[in-house]
């Protein structure tokens, strides 16, 4: 069964239905004028007869107002007007136009056949009139310099070839405005095929750049660690037992740790780029160690670490927390060299996480490469939804760093 479809459903301007309104309205009189509802002498139901025929030929263009969003029924309605009153079917015929323009299926073949039925109706009927006066067709095709009220013979292919002439505007006007709306349709396709292909194009290139990036930092950092591994191996085979060889022994783990820490994020670099993280797993019960680790290099760290429920947290706010720990105690590392560090870290599923690190500020020593580990925390705790402070405190004194999140349940 074949179903109907509409192209499109764009509303034309305002000027344009108020000039088909006013030549329709104009048009529908002229024909009222030639008919013979103004030419009776009697009274009584003829004069409400011409008088409905006045206000249908001024009101009934005001239905195409609605030809676009009911243009089925303004045509019906009005080729029913035009059968029934000498009205002409004008606003049949306009809205037959928007019609096809919209539209396509059986109501529109129905439709059509209501208008062509009240054409042939309209021009037979105005085309009965003996003279000039009477017919609105014979006015126009009566000599220049024939008196008013003449009578003019018309041939038998006038009539057929007015409601063909007719018809044939109004279905030529709507193909062209389905054309020009199909056109459009198109470009907006085309468009967005354009847009998607421009926008694979750019994520393809920036796998291919973290690939290559991925490529370079292997080749770069893994055989510095190899070496660094090696030769700290080397030192711990050799030195004697005590704080040298613990030393050694602690570079070298360390060196291995971060060999596996870089296998790991370079195999995110090779997944696609809408694909799930890939990162390991860390928990929030694996806080400490982190941190022991950090000790053992020498730097004094005055830690506190109480989690409720830690095994529960969502994986994503136990990596957040556990790389946001690792950056902070990086940082202070970093820039505030042998310092101690007061770091506390707690929360649950009532209260959320909080992070609260501290460490004397060094002048001078922050201004080496910073900016980068906050702005990563900050996008870390962004994506949660959390909040991030950090600067100065206690005077000038000392950095500090906050971090709150929310709490997320792994639902385990």
């Amino acid at each position: 069964m074949e179903r109907d479809a509409v192209v499109t459903e764009q509303r034309a301007p305002w000027w344009r239905t108020v000039l088909w309104g006013t030549l329709c309205a104009g048009a529908s009189l002229t024909s009222v004028a030639f008919s013979e509802l103004l030419r009776r002498d009697e009274y009584g139901w003829q004069v409400l007869l011409a008088l409905l025929g006045l206000l249908l030929a001024l009101g009934l263009p005001v239905l195409l107002v609605w030809r676009h969003r009911a243009p089925v029924a303004v045509t019906l309605v009005a080729s029913a007007a035009a059968v029934v009153v000498p009205i002409g079917s004008w606003t049949a015929l306009v809205g037959l136009g928007s019609l096809i323009g919209r539209r396509r299926g059986r109501q529109v073949r129905w439709a059509a056949a209501a208008a062509v039925a009240a054409t042939v109706v309209s021009i037979v009927r105005d085309t009965r009139g003996a003279t000039s006066a009477t017919s609105l067709v014979k006015t126009v095709f009566a000599p220049a310099d024939a008196a008013p009220g003449v009578k003019v013979v018309l041939g038998w292919w006038v009539a057929p070839l007015l409601v063909l002439l007719g018809v044939a505007i109004a279905v030529g006007a709507g193909l062209a405005v389905r054309a020009q709306r199909l056109a459009a349709v198109s470009a907006g396709q085309v468009t967005a095929a354009r847009h998607a292909s421009a926008e694979l194009g750019d994520r393809l290139a920036r796998q291919r750049e973290r690939e290559r990036i991925g490529r370079e930092v292997h080749d770069v950092l893994g055989h510095r660690l190899s070496l660094l591994n090696l030769h700290a191996g080397a030192l711990e085979a050799h030195a004697p037992d005590g704080p040298l060889g613990d030393s050694a022994r602690l570079v070298r783990e360390s060196a291995a740790r971060s060999m596996a820490d870089l296998r790991s994020l370079l195999a995110v670099l090779d997944e696609p780029l809408d694909a799930g993280p890939t990162e390991p797993d860390l928990s929030l019960v694996d806080l400490p160690q982190m941190i022991a680790e950090t000790v053992e290099t020498g730097v004094p760290v005055s830690s506190s670490v109480y989690v409720d429920s830690a095994e529960r947290a969502d994986p994503a706010l136990a990596r957040a927390v556990y790389r946001i720990v690792q950056e902070v105690l990086t940082n202070a590392r970093r820039h505030a060299p042998a310092q101690p560090i007061r770091l506390e870290v707690s929360g649950g599923p009532a209260a959320g996480m909080r992070i609260d690190a501290r460490n004397p500020y060094v002048p001078g020593a922050g201004e080496q490469g910073a900016g980068q580990g906050l702005r990563g925390m900050a996008e870390r705790v962004e994506l949660l939804g959390g909040q991030l402070a950090y600067g100065l405190d206690d005077g000038g004194r000392t950095f500090r760093v906050t971090v709150d999140l929310p709490w997320r349940d792994s639902g385990v």
